[in-house]
């Protein structure tokens, strides 16, 4: 279930709460920490954006064209319409020779120019454009991107915004590999702009941010696209959204990047701790709360920007006033995430400072128990990680004497991440193998049924109390590292049972309009599953 995160007082009395979920994974697919309901299909909205203009980078139209840094920024943004944002997208049009009548969106105002603008604590700083344009719509410079590499790939721009355009399908299926979703557990729906926009577990989706913070095991030319995206929003993070926004501070850091999604998404990845964080308000009230949580979120994080995380906390005003401008009240970010231990005492070489404790000898022994249990989880860990490392070794000797080369090596990605489904998944040297531990001990108040790893689907017609316990069951696997995804040095492959495409999938509804004739897996309803077992 969801948490709160954000409190609006009036007074001193809380008058308004906003729900939200948190889910903050590895890169190696590990969650280390969640508050509320991280198995909730959620829709990235604009926060997809950084991995939807991969394909363009990888199909080198930037070089082609001879787009500059600020120009491929700008393809990831959700930007205000400021006077320097259109200055760069008419660059971009002169170089490439698109139209802007052709993108298929309204002329709207700037953002700059709205009431959202005059949140910000600088927001009397920003120029906006007058009028109305296309230009000036938020995603223009997404739109620029898949026009320029639907035109590569078809030789005309129209039909970029079709599902089943090749310009689609390619974003799919980087976003299937990123996040380690099959494409049929990607939902469709069309965004704001009129484009495609894709709803996967919040899990997966900080996955997706963590492997753009490390994007260790993925073929030389998606990485160094991944890493010059990323570099390239750090050298100009006003073009993101505008000047003093939280994504303007956060995005001047070069081990951070933040991307905002409407309706109440916020994801974030960090290179030095190779992380992956989404953030849902379920309100969708997020705008002018984003830096306070942010801020809460790294500092609970031990993360080391102090002065980041102060400004985050200023960046909007966060102090509620009446109609006759006085001040009434004030909101602020007011929630835990569940961090697993064992990512500090392995971040910082060893356990947190031991606080005052001379009146908790009752709490002391609970916690060496509970430290007793831990030690031998760990000891599960590394054993059955050994094995597995054993099989690897026999695996990649095979590969050896057999001469087949890495998948990867082939310069057609789509045909990668299709020969990806079925492999068996083998350890990286340089990052430690997660196995999936069915026989961990579920938490003690958790009564878990044999029906609680049944199809997601199925629990929609459950009673509310019942769906709440399977997922807060999920949420425990997930901080244990069971139910994750295991990383590879050359290839990735899911083994959730719970999203893995080799297990049958009942009363599977169709989700997705794309059209991929070459898929591995197949999707059965409950009939053909009974036909199937008679068969059997």
């Amino acid at each position: 279930m969801a948490e709160i995160l954000v409190k609006e007082y009036r007074g001193d009395v809380v008058e308004n709460v906003h729900y939200g979920s948190i889910a903050i994974v590895s890169s190696t697919g590990e969650t280390i920490a969640y508050t509320g309901d991280i198995e909730r299909q959620t829709y990235m909205r604009s926060a997809s954006k950084p991995i939807q203009v991969l394909p363009t980078l990888l199909a080198g139209l930037h070089k082609k064209y001879n787009l500059s840094e600020e120009e491929v920024t700008i393809c990831n943004s959700s930007h205000w319409g400021s006077n320097h944002h259109i200055y760069v997208l008419q660059s971009i049009m002169e170089k490439t020779g698109l139209k802007e009548e052709d993108m298929i969106m309204n002329p709207t105002i700037s953002t700059s120019a709205t009431p959202l603008a005059d949140k910000l604590a600088l927001g009397s700083k920003l120029n906006p454009v007058e009028g109305k344009s296309r230009l000036q719509h938020c995603c223009s410079g997404k739109h620029l991107s898949l026009m320029m590499l639907q035109r590569e790939l078809t030789g005309k721009v129209t039909g970029y915004q079709l599902p089943d355009s090749p310009v689609q399908k390619q974003i799919i299926s980087f976003l299937s590999m990123l996040s380690q979703t099959p494409t049929y557990r990607i939902s469709l729906g069309i965004d704001g702009c009129g484009v495609p926009v894709f709803a996967l577990p919040m899990r997966n989706i900080a996955l997706a941010y963590a492997k753009l913070a490390d994007p260790f095991n993925l073929p030389d030319d998606i990485r160094e696209a991944i890493t010059y995206n990323f570099d390239c929003i750090n050298k100009n993070p006003e073009k993101i959204n505008d000047y003093f926004t939280p994504s303007y501070y956060v995005n001047k850091n070069p081990d951070l990047l933040m991307k905002d999604g409407s309706r109440g998404v916020i994801c974030m990845a960090i290179r030095s701790r190779k992380l992956g964080i989404v953030i849902k308000l379920e309100d969708g009230w997020s705008d002018e709360y984003q830096g306070i949580i942010v801020a809460r979120i790294l500092e609970q994080l031990q993360y080391d920007d102090k002065e980041l995380i102060e400004q985050l906390k200023k960046t909007y005003n966060t102090k509620i006033y009446n109609d006759c401008k006085d001040e009434v009240g004030h909101a602020e970010a007011d929630f835990d995430i569940h961090i697993e231990q064992s990512y500090f005492d392995e971040l910082f070489g060893n356990a947190e400072p031991e606080e005052d404790d001379s009146d908790e000898s009752d709490a002391d022994t609970a916690d060496e128990s509970a430290d007793s249990e831990d030690s031998d989880i760990d000891s599960s860990i590394e054993y059955e990680d050994m094995e597995e490392l054993e099989d690897d070794e026999d695996t990649n000797e095979t590969d050896k004497s057999s001469g087949q080369k890495n998948s990867f090596e082939s310069s057609d990605f789509i045909s990668t991440l299709l020969n990806m489904r079925g492999k068996k998944a083998r350890s990286n040297s340089e990052h430690k193998p997660v196995t999936d531990h069915n026989d961990m001990d579920e938490p003690e108040d958790i009564d878990e049924g044999p029906e609680a790893d049944e199809d997601m689907e199925d629990e929609e017609q459950l009673p509310a109390e019942e769906r709440a316990r399977r997922r807060a069951i999920r949420d425990r696997r997930s901080i244990l590292g069971q139910n994750v995804v295991l990383p590879s040095s050359n290839q990735t492959f899911i083994q959730n049972p719970m999203t893995d495409p080799m297990r049958p999938v009942k009363s599977a509804k169709v989700i997705s309009t794309i059209q991929n004739n070459d898929a591995e897996f197949e999707v059965f309803d409950k009939k053909d599953n009974e036909d199937n077992k008679e068969q059997e």
